[in-house]
């Protein structure tokens, strides 16, 4: 069994110093496992937007805080399988401030490896910021994307009894598969995303 730590930084100390304790922040996110740091970041390229960098050390962010999210019994190969699987849905040219951050990232990352997400906490502002799109300047975050153009993910993750549930951000096309586990991961189904 592996550690999972999901590492948080401030992208505005100053203004977090005061949001935090409401709750809310300029937060980004990577998930440490194995002595790696795993984020997503974007860039122009239709290409993985996923990094690797030493835990605790993101560029550009101020280190807040580790949280333990529990423990995984991939093993490193089998990360670095789901990692590059991962980014097939978070290319870089992908990435949008609200709607598929680095946070999306984290979170969607630590519930394949133990099965629960970031604390909400972490992604809040973004998805305050969704719900009040109409009252912000259109130059402060880009224009938001419909359901029906945003690229479905779905990913397994453990369940009790030897069976894996997959889930999809549509929550309309959930469903369990009945596959065992084994020391291979499932593969993350891309072949319905609209990318």
């Amino acid at each position: 069994m592996a550690p999972v730590v999901l590492n948080v930084y401030d992208l505005t100390t100053q203004m977090n110093s005061w949001t935090y304790w409401c709750g809310v922040g300029v937060f980004h996110a990577g998930v440490e496992i194995y002595g790696i740091e795993y984020a997503y970041g974007g860039h122009d390229y239709d290409v993985s937007g996923i990094f690797a960098t030493r835990p605790r050390e993101a560029p550009g962010a101020a280190f807040r805080e580790s949280i333990h999210m529990g423990e995984t019994d991939m093993t490193a190969a089998q990360v670095q399988h789901l990692v590059q699987q991962m980014g097939h849905h978070y290319k870089g040219n992908k990435y949008h401030l609200l709607q598929l951050n680095c946070n999306h990232f984290a979170s969607d990352m630590c519930l394949q490896l133990t099965g629960k997400p970031a604390p909400p906490w972490v992604n809040r502002l973004a998805g305050l910021a969704v719900m009040l799109h109409c009252f912000l300047p259109g130059s402060w975050v880009p224009p938001l994307q419909t359901p029906s153009a945003m690229p479905e993910v779905q990913s397994s993750v453990p369940v009790a009894r030897g069976k894996r549930r997959a889930i999809t951000r549509d929550a309309s096309r959930q469903k369990l598969l009945d596959s065992p586990l084994s020391d291979e991961p499932l593969p993350i189904d891309m072949s319905s995303s609209r990318v």
